[in-house]
């Protein structure tokens, strides 16, 4: 097959968003497939592009793998420049689409944003493909449950109409949780054209170091620092463990980075290091020689299972889910201790806790949890799954 693939988020930018994509890319590859995938140049997570001048297109080859990279606007210090990010990436991807000598047997996209609908429907139609979606948050739902939007303002219901929309064109839809297949089940889409398609871990060759740093516990959180983390309980937690001999260590960037420069300045926390964005090698690196890592969602957040929950896990370190809804109940499944999403007592409670083991114990506790993640949570497994149902549509 001839597979266009339309996102907002490709390597070298350090998303999850983005390795998931990659890690599709390549199963598509090495099943035979050439591919397409169309995205703007790297801009995550600091908001804005490298430095030097940035062509209208520029065309990157790999093997059977095509990335063409596409001009977007993203001004700085201007209301709604995401959005205008968003708006302007989509509308060159529709034009590339529409304008391309290539043809395509499948147009997948992967979202949020919701703003890549429009190339999605465009390229489907121009090329009479087969329309995949790849679904990793719902909206309007998760801005709903973060109390960014009001369920009955206009936006929200202008996006549910796109939304719905985009399911209803598509031959299959995907989705990273059992929750949101239930979500987009609900907008009249059957079972058949619904496929669960899990985050999972990468395969790593990180290895845990054999033994802890005699410098005090560390408890590390890497990752994107957008809206849905809950950065805050990691601070007030930070506080409460002031006294103590634990250190919580902050690894990534994004929407609250500022913000969470800001109070670890104003409240004098000594014990909180951040450390900005890193590459991903090196980022993992980190969590693993880490006693353990915390993944915090904010509350109202019921729907979305972190990959770094299962990439910590792969890399041998105990995890703490500060969580509520899917996450949760994956955190229990993989015999993780969990607290309430935004309780600073408990999961404070809970480093000290864990902080008290003895090395081997707490060894044992990250083994096992690797062993389930590898038992069932392979991203290179699920990923050759969902070719096979590609496939299956042409």
């Amino acid at each position: 097959m001839k597979v266009l693939i339309v996102t907002h988020f490709y390597p070298p930018e350090p998303a999850a968003a983005a390795n998931r994509v990659a890690s599709l890319v390549t199963a598509l590859s090495a099943a035979g497939n050439d591919v397409t995938v169309v995205t703007n140049f790297p801009s995550f997570p600091r908001g804005r592009f490298a430095e030097g001048a940035r062509p209208f297109q520029r065309v990157e080859e790999s093997g059977r793998t095509r990335v063409v990279r596409l001009w977007s606007w993203l001004p700085q210090k201007l209301p709604g420049a995401r959005l205008l990010h968003w708006l302007t990436a989509a509308l060159s991807a529709s034009a590339y689409a529409t304008f391309t000598r290539e043809r395509y047997d499948v147009v997948l996209i992967s979202a949020p944003p919701i703003t890549l609908a429009l190339p999605a429907i465009v390229a489907s139609l121009r090329h009479r493909a087969k329309l995949v979606v790849d679904v990793r948050d719902v909206f309007p739902d998760i801005a709903i449950a973060m109390g960014a939007w009001k369920k009955d303002a206009l936006l929200t219901r202008c996006v549910e109409f796109v939304a719905r929309t985009l399911y209803r064109r598509a031959s299959l839809v995907v989705a990273v949780t059992p929750t949101a297949i239930a979500q987009i089940a609900e907008r009249g889409i059957p079972a058949s054209r619904l496929m669960l398609a899990r985050n999972a871990a990468e395969r790593s060759d990180v290895v845990r170091p054999p033994a802890r740093d005699e410098n005090g516990f560390v408890a590390i959180y890497a990752g994107n620092l957008g809206l849905a983390t809950d950065v805050d309980v990691l601070l007030d937690a930070a506080g409460l463990l002031a006294e103590d001999c634990i250190k919580i260590e902050i690894v990534g960037d994004g929407a609250q980075r500022a913000r969470l420069d800001e109070r670890v300045r104003n409240e004098s926390l000594r014990n909180v290091v951040v450390r900005g964005s890193v590459p991903r090698l090196d980022a993992m690196a980190m969590v693993a020689r880490a006693d353990v890592c915390v993944i915090p969602l904010r509350k109202g957040i019921e729907e979305s299972v972190p990959t770094k929950l299962y990439d910590a896990l792969a890399v041998g370190c105990p995890v703490v889910v500060a969580a509520a809804g899917e996450a949760r109940r994956e955190g229990e499944s993989l015999g993780m201790p969990c607290t309430p999403p935004g309780d600073a007592q408990a999961l404070a409670a809970t480093l000290r806790q864990l902080a008290e083991l003895e090395d081997n114990a707490l060894r044992r506790l990250g083994e096992s949890g690797r062993n389930r993640v590898e038992g069932r949570a392979d991203r290179a497994g699920i990923m050759d799954e969902l070719v096979g149902r590609i496939a299956a549509l042409a």
